[in-house]
């Protein structure tokens, strides 16, 4: 047919085809370019762009697997900034792990990831990879192959990097002599701080900084948050029901099938006098145990008690103290002897029987007490049947209304009135929500996948119909686009307020750093350090001896500084200054070192222990890899956008 057009297709008529057909592909996917999809960037790494989204994920990553070590509905609002904060630094870390690996010339063969994938316990099912497992796990958690894929190539080229690091670190016995003395060691440690708070009351800010800070970083701390409402279906098992009569024969049949769920079997309280003899008695003694069994019995006939006999003559250690009771047993289930369950059935209550042949020997056997088996009735048991019937039945029919609700939910990517209409469904809606949203329990925005589908590319770029999510058993979701709002810039007079708590926060920092750092230089200077706090109304705290996981000092960075401090000379301070955290400036007084013991298992005169080599040799490792990331981060060109939520 095209060879047809191209030999018939010439002059005037062939430039008209050709401009009829251009002009669409001309135009394709223009809008891309005229209307380019907004995308919150939250950092950069030497220009590789970190995105928000992927932020917001990861953190609510970080929650649930929190929530699943301690418990399911943990309030983690305490520590959310915390949280936030471990996220986007983790982020930064690998991605600049990432690009020094790949420049380093590593890589992860697709063998190699497909290998450990398939070594994934949650995809194994019998001890085997199971690719519905898989795909199971991908859907729950709101991903395609490609990104998990993506993600876990990401973590095993960081981890080579992180494994050539501990292999190449060596300890000597000399190494960990010095080690054991720097982890034991102590600091006698005293701190002063100037607070931030005195100078907060001090600052001024000009209108024409607060325009300045707020062209400056609108874009990245004073955005509203994109936000979208939803048009959304649900399917679950209380809106399908089955109305096919439940069919007498098909109930019976059930019954007969489950009949041993309905029957309580036979019981039989017996006790035994038992003569031991071994399969591997020669026949001799095969003999002798049996004459000694019927010498037994005949007692019990000529009016023996059995109770008295079984505790003076029974062999079996553990029962004949009870008069032989081997306690209630079932016949029928393999657990005893053949031979001796055909003869517990035969016998009534108060008989003995003359002696029986097991492994183990001869037995002697009474029936004290016993139950017969009961069976529960057809019509015992009828409504029983009847709900598991009903259940199944309408399990089978979600399932097969489910495959219609995907169905006409991809053959239908536009609308939901197909979907709905077809199945007699209701199209529900939302208010609008940014990726953060968290609705009440069992409403459609408690559920996180939900709120991920709603801002995944094909429903909020491409206007589709989500994929079908499964937010519980018999549950599932379809959703679009009802009403997308991006984000945008808050007006000045909007964040005027926030931005001016900011800059004073600010100058106050610097204030108290200032003055924290003439304090200090003073004290180099040699001027008395109490005097100096006393005339700047400020107070050193009292001496302590701390350790490197010393938890009492109110700042844990104070104790880090202290041990990256020298050692003082004899009755001499040595002085540092740090900013804290909170704003404030703290100066560090180191007034003596008490070196670690050397333990025995580290000492130059015993053999080292192996798992304390190993021990301090990964610790020495895990530090060196540590160092590798901050001088990697240190080298890197890094634009961190994120602020805490109080500064917002």
């Amino acid at each position: 047919m095209l060879q047809s057009i191209r030999n018939n297709a010439q002059g005037f008529l062939a430039w008209v085809i050709v401009i009829l057909i251009a002009i669409p592909f001309a135009f394709w996917g223009i809008h891309e370019y005229l209307s380019p999809v907004s995308k919150s960037v939250i950092a950069e790494v030497n220009g590789t762009e970190l995105l928000e989204k992927e932020f917001d994920y990861n953190v609510q990553q970080q929650k649930r697997q929190l929530r699943s070590m301690l418990q399911k509905d943990l309030d983690l609002s305490f520590m959310e900034e915390q949280i936030r904060q471990n996220t986007i630094q983790q982020m930064i870390s690998e991605e600049v792990l990432v690009q020094t690996a790949l420049d380093a010339g590593l890589r992860i063969s697709n063998q190699v990831l497909a290998q450990h994938i398939r070594e994934f316990p949650a995809f194994r099912e019998d001890n085997v990879f199971s690719q519905g497992a898989y795909e199971n796990f991908l859907r729950h958690q709101g991903m395609t192959p490609g990104d998990f894929e993506m993600q876990i190539r990401r973590a095993l080229l960081t981890d080579q990097l992180r494994e050539g690091v501990l292999r190449s670190t060596l300890l000597t016995q000399h190494d960990l002599e010095t080690l054991s003395r720097l982890e034991q060691q102590k600091r006698a440690v005293s701190y002063l701080t100037v607070p931030v708070e005195r100078f907060k009351e001090q600052g001024q800010v000009a209108e024409s900084e607060i325009k300045a800070y707020y062209e400056q970083n609108k874009q990245q701390l004073y955005m509203t948050p994109e936000r979208v409402s939803i048009e959304y279906v649900e399917l679950t098992k209380d809106q399908v029901s089955s109305d096919q009569p439940l069919e007498e024969s098909v109930l019976k049949q059930r019954y007969q099938e489950h009949l041993d769920a309905f029957t309580t079997p036979a019981k039989y309280h017996v006790a035994h006098i038992l003569v031991n003899v071994p399969k591997e008695s020669t026949a001799e003694e095969q003999k002798k145990g049996e004459a000694k069994a019927q010498a037994l019995y005949s007692e019990l006939k000529a009016g023996a008690v059995f109770e008295e006999l079984a505790k003076t003559s029974s062999d079996d250690g553990q029962t004949k103290d009870k008069g032989g009771s081997l306690g209630w047993l079932e016949v029928g289930k393999g657990q005893q002897n053949k031979v001796i369950e055909d003869t517990i059935v035969t016998l009534k209550v108060g008989a003995i029987s003359s002696p029986v042949k097991s492994e183990f020997g001869f037995h002697i056997l009474k029936l004290l007490e016993s139950t017969p088996e009961k069976k529960r009735s057809f019509e015992e048991v009828r409504p029983q049947l009847e709900e598991e019937s009903r259940k199944e039945q309408a399990e089978v029919a979600f399932y097969s209304q489910s495959e219609s609700f995907a169905n006409l939910a991809f053959e239908h990517p536009n609308s939901l009135k197909m979907l709905a209409d077809t199945l007699h469904l209701t199209i529900q809606s939302t208010e609008l929500f940014d990726r953060q949203a968290s609705g009440p329990e069992n409403t459609i925005l408690s559920y996180p996948k939900v709120v991920q589908a709603a801002f995944s590319d094909p429903v909020l770029r491409d206007n589709f119909n989500s994929e079908v999510i499964e937010v519980g058993d018999q549950h599932m979701v379809v959703l679009r686009i009802k009403e997308h709002e991006k984000s945008v810039p808050k007006s000045l007079e909007e964040v005027k307020a926030q931005i001016t708590q900011t800059l004073l926060k600010d100058q106050a920092k610097v204030a108290a750093a200032a003055k924290g750092q003439q304090v200090l230089e003073q004290i180099k200077g040699h001027k008395d350090p109490q005097a100096l706090a006393s005339a700047e109304q400020l107070s050193w705290s009292t001496v302590s001896w701390v350790d490197r996981k010393d938890t009492t000092l109110k700042q844990p960075l104070l104790v880090k500084e202290a041990f990256k401090m020298g050692y003082p000379a004899e009755g001499k301070a040595i002085y540092q200054g740090l900013s804290l955290p909170t704003g404030d400036y703290a100066i560090v007084a180191v007034l003596g070192v008490e070196e670690g013991k050397v333990s025995e298992s580290t000492g130059a005169t015993h053999d080292p222990n192996q798992q304390t080599i190993m021990r301090q040799q990964q610790a020495l490792g895990e530090t060196e890899f540590q160092q590798l990331v901050s001088e990697l981060e240190s080298q890197a060109k890094i634009k961190n956008y994120y602020v805490a939520k109080d500064r917002l």
